[in-house]
């Protein structure tokens, strides 16, 4: 009878272990966003391999995933490429199916960050704020349990209603940044932004653009932390 209730409990000890495991190891998503600048011939145009590597699923294949791929254009709109992959319970799946899945998942991220190479480069405006911050509101209500939006761009932005490129307003940028900040709530607010890890990526050519984007870059940077977001300044994403 001692023998039959060490057993039961040895079991039963067994069983909340792997319970408490399984609930440790639950899978996660994460979500990622990519906005290329295309209004910029220079832009360095990211690696696909840098982008997979944020899923992690080289070490958790189980974990989900979402991909975004959106452009800033001369237009405010522009259209959109993505994939996504569901997280699954390890223990409810067949691993080797999952691999497939998951090769599948890089596969497509891959054509579509390879596709960027056959649309045109290059325009005489750059709508960058709005596309980022509708991208950035649409992020904030993600349930993802980790959100990654990546910008590459000099973020100039060079609309009717507001150019970076007139040094008025980039002295403003600097010496008033609230005022180009009211401007832009004028055009989308942004939402409470916790939980959304930025990199603003960018690689001046000249010690010109270098000193422009230092101002741009900070004044996005401050702003998206005013709303909660975490902002890197990288010149890439390894």
């Amino acid at each position: 009878m001692k023998t039959t209730k060490v057993i039961i409990l040895i079991l039963a000890v067994i069983l909340v272990f792997t319970g408490c495991t399984q609930l440790n190891l639950k899978p996660q998503t994460t979500e990622v966003s990519e906005i290329i600048d295309f209004t910029d011939p220079m832009i360095a145009m990211p690696k696909p391999e840098n982008v997979t590597a944020l899923f992690n699923l080289n070490n958790n294949k189980w974990s989900g995933g979402v991909f975004r791929l959106l452009y800033i254009t001369n237009v405010s709109y522009n259209p959109m490429s993505g994939a996504k992959i569901e997280a699954e319970n390890e223990w409810q799946s067949n691993q080797f199916q999952r691999a497939e899945k998951v090769k599948k998942f890089s596969a497509e991220i891959n054509k579509i960050i390879s596709d960027i190479s056959k649309e045109d480069v290059g325009k005489d405006n750059s709508a960058v704020y709005f596309p980022v911050a509708k991208e950035l509101n649409r992020l904030s209500q993600s349930t993802a349990n980790k959100k990654i939006l990546l910008i590459h761009s000099d973020l100039m932005e060079n609309t009717t209603g507001m150019s970076f490129y007139d040094k008025q307003t980039l002295s403003l940028v600097k010496t008033n940044p609230d005022s180009v900040k009211k401007y832009f709530d004028s055009q989308m607010e942004l939402k409470k932004l916790d939980g959304i890890k930025i990199y603003l990526i960018y690689q001046p050519i000249n010690i010109k653009e270098d000193e422009d984007y230092k101002v741009v870059s900070n004044f996005y940077k401050n702003l998206f932390e005013s709303k909660g977001a975490e902002v890197e300044i990288t010149a890439s994403v390894n």
